[in-house]
């Protein structure tokens, strides 16, 4: 699950909260307090309206969360579009894929390296009904489908040597779903430099042959 820095967004003229106010705080607290630890008194508290005003913008607890997440993951889906792009090489693809990947993962690591934070969007979904878990789960199975086509394209085309695509496109996914766990803000590599080092990474796991 993505995220933003901001919890709190009042305005200095005390003009009304917006919706994305009130998402990007109900994010926040998601990834605090999971679910359950997550009431509509709170989220109305640190928006600064009442709890009643919510009402306004959604019809329950469950709505609003679930609006919450799907757009931020939405938009982490959608950062992937430029790699859909056929008219790049596969391994160009991939590259962009493992980059984009990492990037959006350590933009966010503060907040995925508090406690109980890496586990929060799993608990989040659970707790939503079938519909919205059905909605979430098919914007997840973009991102999978992508990298499997990708890796594909790449061992049709010749660029890329390795046994089954399914299993190495979890490893791909995995590996760069939890580089927060070990890269430190204060650390020796820039996020470009990190993101860089899985691209190689990544194309040595698939056994890319440069032309």
């Amino acid at each position: 699950m993505t995220s933003r820095t901001a919890r709190r967004a009042p305005t200095e003229d005390g003009a009304p909260h917006t919706r994305d106010d009130i998402l990007r705080v109900a994010n926040a607290l998601l990834y605090e307090r999971g679910y359950s630890g997550t009431s509509l008194t709170a989220i109305a508290r640190e928006v600064g309206i009442s709890a009643p005003a919510l009402y306004w913008h959604f019809a329950s607890k469950e709505e609003l969360c679930f609006t919450a997440v799907e757009a931020e993951l939405r938009r982490f889906v959608e950062a992937f579009d430029p790699c859909k792009d056929a008219d790049l090489a596969p391994d160009e693809r991939l590259s962009m894929f493992v980059r984009t990947y990492v990037r959006a993962k350590l933009e966010q690591g503060k907040r995925l390296r508090m406690p109980g934070a890496s586990g929060s969007y799993g608990q989040v979904r659970d707790a939503l009904g079938a519909e919205h878990q059905a909605q979430l789960d098919e914007l997840q199975r973009r991102v999978l489908t992508l990298v499997q086509s990708i890796l594909e394209s790449g061992r049709d085309a010749g660029t890329f040597r390795f046994p089954q695509v399914t299993p190495t496109a979890f490893a791909i996914v995995t590996m760069c779903e939890y580089v927060f766990i070990w890269v430190r803000p204060d650390g020796p590599m820039t996020i470009d430099q990190v993101a860089d080092s899985y691209r190689d990474l990544v194309l040595a796991m698939v056994g890319h042959i440069r032309p």
